[in-house]
């Protein structure tokens, strides 16, 4: 590759770093070009993609950023999965190819600017989903205000109860 080829795609992985959301690093080899298709059509459907970049390249435009700590990983045939939205979609797509395509494997990640190893991202592909999160979130936030409704109103009812009783407990003794 010529060296102003090489300048060009070192810039652009270090412009790609800059927008993406968490990446992971994976080893691909004993994979055909149609299996690495279906891998690429799926990331893309979910706002990411997977590009296969010389290590001594991204080596190069992970140097100075959050991502360095995954040149420790490179070595041997690597693919790169940038995600721009959803980390916890992509972990569980390529957590069901590797279930699929054991060759293909997670040896590290970079979530936000926290480094994790392929347990911890199995970890993360066994997460809910995004919507499934914040329907859950929804519904204790909507849940909250009658359980407290309820709450208080148990115990205001109770409070007159008490003096009910207490009232009619007064009147019996004026009554004697």
């Amino acid at each position: 590759m010529e060296r102003e080829k090489k300048r060009r795609v070192v810039q652009e992985l270090k412009e790609k770093l800059d927008r993406v959301n968490s990446l992971f690093l994976t080893e691909y080899s004993g994979l055909n070009v149609a299996q690495m298709s279906r891998i690429r059509r799926e990331l893309r459907g979910i706002d990411a993609e997977l590009n296969v970049i010389k290590n001594s390249l991204l080596r190069i435009a992970l140097k100075g950023t959050a991502g360095e700590e995954l040149s420790n990983f490179l070595f041997g045939p690597n693919a790169l999965i940038s995600v721009y939205k959803d980390p916890v979609s992509v972990a569980k797509v390529i957590s069901g190819f590797t279930k699929e395509m054991p060759q293909l494997k997670v040896k590290a990640g970079l979530l936000g600017k926290k480094l994790i190893s392929g347990e911890e991202f199995q970890k993360l592909a066994s997460l809910p989903g995004r919507e499934a999160l914040l329907g859950a979130f929804l519904g204790m936030l909507t849940g909250m205000p009658s359980r407290l409704l309820f709450a208080l109103q148990w115990n205001l009812s109770r409070l007159i109860l008490t003096l009910n009783a207490i009232k009619s407990k007064k009147e019996d003794a004026k009554e004697e």
